[in-house]
């Protein structure tokens, strides 16, 4: 039977986290998620929306390597810039959510 011991690597771990290919594979799972995103978010129709597939146009990916919550990893972000994100990501009081971003990422794609 052979002895085997293994000593953890710090430096070479971080290295790893942070490498080109780990931002790759980070930014190829974000673009999943924002195609995803794309394919199921609402678009208003005039005259109720004033501005109609501006939700569907915002969305966005930015990705880095010194991510996570101790900042020591590759990481990708997808996002949503317009004003009126929150209110279908969340909803109003009152009205039912549409969670676009949180189905694109956990559930796929899903008809309401």
């Amino acid at each position: 039977m052979t002895d085997v011991k293994y000593h953890r690597d710090s430096a070479g771990m971080g290295e790893m986290l942070r490498a080109d290919f780990m931002v790759r594979a980070m930014r190829d799972k974000a673009e999943e998620i924002l195609v995803r995103a794309v394919a199921i978010s609402p678009v208003g129709r005039p005259p109720g929306d004033k501005h109609p597939g501006r939700y569907r146009e915002s969305w966005h990916i930015r990705t880095h390597d010194r991510g996570g919550a101790t900042h020591d990893r590759a990481e990708a972000i997808v996002y949503n810039d317009s004003p009126e994100a929150l209110y279908v990501e969340y909803a109003s009081y009152g009205a039912e959510p549409y969670r676009v971003l949180a189905r694109a990422a956990f559930g796929g794609i899903h008809r309401r």
